[in-house]
């Protein structure tokens, strides 16, 4: 994984607002690399509880039978 210092730092300058961040990008393009990245981050700068934070790869097809009301 190539750190992307630039992004992240950018990113969470906003973390503790109340702005809605939102990644966007083409298909592998590091979109969900940074969010690891970010999500590495507020594990180890801000002591966030694992559980406090919810990732999900939709692509997964662990997620295939899952619709809006069930997230």
């Amino acid at each position: 994984m190539i750190d992307r210092p630039l992004y992240v730092d950018k990113i969470m300058a906003y973390v503790d607002t109340s702005f809605i961040k939102i990644l966007t990008g083409v298909r592998r393009c590091w979109n969900s690399t940074i969010l690891k990245m970010i999500i590495e981050r507020l594990k180890n700068e801000r002591s966030i509880p694992e559980n406090h934070i919810i990732s999900c790869c939709f692509d997964s097809m662990e997620y295939e039978d899952m619709n809006a009301k069930q997230i």
